[in-house]
């Protein structure tokens, strides 16, 4: 056989080949001619949209006192009205100077060291702000609002300062009455502080926290001397005594005067004052998401305006994965066991409390994680959450499944059907 016969039978069965795996390509859409490359029919998506929600319900009160991520200090005229409290159950009596501890007995300067949230290029203020503190301490129950409100008089104020808008960037220094402060350090009884904003417009002021963003702490100076330190004081509770699990969070904690809403029997809300979570279950077929696979699944949520405060400041709202095992029948104890915000690449949207439409929630990372489990194991449940709950008051509202079919919160699901591939 001569080289140049070989090269031509090669040439020849290349091209064989080429053309026979080109013949199976142009056929992956039906056919039996090449099995096991090419499936006998094309993949076909579903598309269907369930009622599925079995229970929808708002609960309120949710961070419970005391686990704000910040201190709510609002002022809206007689729409809103709400306090921050700041409790010193402690205070130490010496200062150290020169390594030397001292016993306190002058003051020369108390400040209130307070750290906020810098507010964002769409929500600076336009006026200035004055903030006030006073004495809080009681005897009383130490968490109602309706007695730490009525402490927030002349006879117990113990000092204040105005702000103007652009200086209210991420620390403010409140000095406040020495001889106050003092004759509690001197008989070692605490100091309780509450925060009051006033302004000629609307405000809104988030001030950080002991549980997450640094909180509020007090600023002695018992000497001018420069080598006598300053002595910084921390938030610290006392009550209720021997608790220590309960007092921790009462270190600081936001009271509302004025500004509490009811829902209407149709309505889920998040957010908003006192801070609302909605709580929602699924009852999905099993021939769905034990049989299928699941490509997307989408909850549609209708949105209706809510122009009572802040109608225009948008604001995150979160699906979130309840935890809680089916045994917790408690909704408010199961709203507190939540996943992370992101986790089963649930998303959030974003929108303004005055705005209205259809809101829609990606839950198809949590949806295939039921596959297979059973309802008396996995929880079938979200959370729907606001990004700020417990910091500013906007609350968005949705219409629940007490409402007219078309504004029901829904589930759209696409899915793949069970397919087979190959030669039956």
């Amino acid at each position: 056989m001569t080289v140049l016969r070989k090269k031509t039978l090669t040439f020849l069965a290349a091209a064989i080949a080429v053309t026979t795996i080109a013949a199976c390509g142009e056929k992956l859409d039906a056919g039996n001619s090449c099995p096991l490359l090419c499936p006998q029919q094309a993949i076909q998506l579903a598309d269907t949209t369930i009622f599925g929600v079995e229970i929808d319900t708002t609960v309120i009160g949710l961070p419970p006192i005391g686990h704000e991520a910040y201190l709510m200090l609002a002022s809206h005229g007689d729409t809103l009205e709400t306090r921050a409290i700041v409790r010193f159950d402690t205070l130490p009596q010496s200062y150290t100077k020169s390594t030397i501890d001292s016993v306190i007995t002058h003051l020369d300067s108390a400040i209130l060291v307070t750290p906020i949230a810098k507010p964002d290029s769409l929500h600076r203020l336009k006026a200035p702000v004055t903030i006030e503190a006073y004495n809080v301490d009681t005897v009383d129950t130490d968490t109602s609002a309706v007695i730490l409100g009525s402490l927030f008089r002349p006879d117990r104020f113990l000092g204040s300062k105005t702000f103007a808008p652009e200086s209210l960037l991420d620390t403010l220094r409140i000095p406040i009455s020495t001889d106050s402060v003092l004759a509690r350090v001197k008989n070692g009884t605490r100091l309780r502080v509450g925060f009051r904003v006033r302004s000629s417009i609307g405000v809104d002021i988030r001030i950080g926290t002991s549980q997450t963003n640094g909180p509020v702490s007090l600023r002695l100076r018992a000497s001018l001397d420069t080598a006598a330190a300053p002595v910084v004081v921390a938030p610290n509770s006392s009550t209720p005594t021997g608790q220590t699990f309960v007092s921790g969070p009462l270190e600081d904690f936001t009271i509302v005067l004025k500004g509490g809403t009811t829902l209407a029997a149709n309505a889920l809300g998040v957010g908003g004052v006192p801070s609302r979570r909605t709580y929602i279950r699924f009852n999905l077929p099993s021939r769905i998401v034990d049989s299928t696979t699941i490509v997307r699944a989408s909850l549609l949520m209708t949105q209706f305006p809510n122009r009572r405060v802040n109608p225009r400041d948008s604001l995150y709202v979160q699906a979130v994965a309840v935890l809680a095992s089916p045994v917790v029948t408690d909704i408010l104890s199961a709203l507190q066991f939540l996943a992370a915000p992101g986790s089963f690449g649930l998303d959030s949207i974003s929108a303004a409390p005055a705005d209205s439409g259809v809101r829609s929630f990606e839950l198809v990372g949590l949806v295939r994680t039921w596959r297979g489990q059973s309802t008396a194991v996995s929880p079938r449940s979200i959370a729907l959450v606001s990004g700020v709950e417990g910091q500013l008051p906007g609350e968005i509202n949705f219409f629940s499944t007490k409402s007219p079919l078309a504004v029901r919160p829904r589930l759209r699901i696409t899915y793949v059907p069970q397919t087979s591939y190959g030669v039956p």
